[in-house]
């Protein structure tokens, strides 16, 4: 059912408006404005799928109207007697053009058009959202039990479907794989490479349990093979061994993780790229790099759309902050810190909408 709001002066063409669209299935009106500063108030209130909209008005004309109209904007069929606006009312986004008197089967094919895009639309929002529930599922619905590991992860979209990635990969012996991926760009196409890239990621690790250099020229060369030359993915992938409390570890151009050290006395360390980003260049070269940790150690491996999120003045919240927030959560659970961290950002940002997926795995060694 289309959702339809009406805006013009005169109450006559208001009611022959509305006795057409009477006739015409699917549409119901919700409402009526006999100026354009009463429909300024009333149609961000009743939110309408589509406003009918006279031009000639005392006070604000239609195209007024139509150009002060808040975000989400209803699809706007200008009705007017005059034939010489119509360059206008599509500079203001308007749909259609109607000349009054208005003809009945011009209105009823102007209401059909409006409903295929609207359907298309709402199709378009369920396939969003299933996918969005799809790639929900693809994240760890567990987390990893080690004796000398503690571990907590958290993926927030800018829009129905990422590009972000975060995984944890048992792979025996005591050794698990911890994985933080960005894929390059937003939406569904991102959404589908951060899910070949997790696919051949599982894939690999348990073929290159201890060989992380080769894991990567494979990974490197099959994604370099699917994406072309403008797509790539940033990617932190490491293995932890329990009895050893080591981690081995490939940055390839991903924002450098946080080493921090149960030790007061030692400066946070931060694990730098060790390779370029992943399937841009298909000869790529990456270096495994080995750290000892210790009982009380914290890494921080998070995407670049948490340490770039803005907050209302353009300033960046940074890495410095993450840390910050994360040594005031040092006794607290991975959970915790987590939670903590993600409730920082989300209060720097001061209710604008997230530029950029954010992502965010925090480990703890016992």
């Amino acid at each position: 059912m289309i959702r339809a709001f009406l805006v013009d002066d005169e109450e006559p063409a208001r009611d022959r408006l509305r006795r057409l669209l009477a006739e015409v299935p699917g549409i119901t009106v919700v409402g009526e404005a006999s100026d354009g500063e009463e429909a300024l108030r009333e149609i961000p209130r009743l939110a309408p799928d589509l406003v009918f909209l006279d031009i000639q008005m005392p006070g604000r004309t239609g195209m007024d109207v139509a150009a002060t109209l808040p975000p989400p904007r209803p699809r706007i069929i200008f009705c007017t007697a005059f034939d010489h606006y119509a360059v206008q009312a599509f500079e203001n986004h308007a749909v259609d053009y109607l000349l009054k008197p208005l003809n009945r089967d011009r209105l009823t094919g102007a209401v059909e058009r409006i409903r295929a895009q609207v359907e298309s639309r709402e199709r378009l929002h369920s396939e969003m959202a299933t996918a969005s529930e799809t790639q929900a599922r693809l994240f760890p619905a567990s987390l990893p039990a080690g004796a000398n590991l503690e571990v907590s992860g958290a993926c927030r979209a800018a829009r129905e479907v990422g590009g972000d990635y975060y995984d944890f990969i048992p792979l025996g012996e005591g050794k698990i794989a911890l994985a933080v991926g960005d894929v390059s760009g937003k939406g569904l196409f991102a959404g589908l490479l951060m899910a070949g890239l997790q696919g051949r990621l599982q894939s690999l690790s348990r073929r290159y349990p201890e060989n992380l250099t080769g894991l990567f020229d494979e990974l490197n060369r099959a994604m370099h093979a699917i994406t072309g030359s403008n797509r790539y993915a940033t990617l932190f992938y490491g293995v932890f061994d329990e009895a050893t409390r080591r981690v081995t570890y490939v940055n390839a151009g991903h924002p450098s993780p946080l080493w921090l050290h149960g030790d007061p006395l030692i400066p946070t360390t931060t694990l730098d790229p060790s390779g370029p980003v992943v399937g841009l260049l298909p000869e790529a070269r990456f270096e495994q790099i080995t750290i000892q940790l210790a009982s009380g150690d914290h890494l921080l491996i998070f995407s670049d759309g948490l340490i770039e999120t803005r907050g209302i003045e353009g300033v960046e919240l940074g890495a410095g902050r993450v840390e910050a927030v994360a040594r005031q959560s040092l006794e607290d659970t991975t959970d915790g810190m987590r939670d903590r961290i993600l409730e920082e950002a989300e209060e720097f940002r001061d209710g604008e909408e997230l530029e950029d997926d954010v992502t965010l795995v925090v480990v703890r060694v016992r």
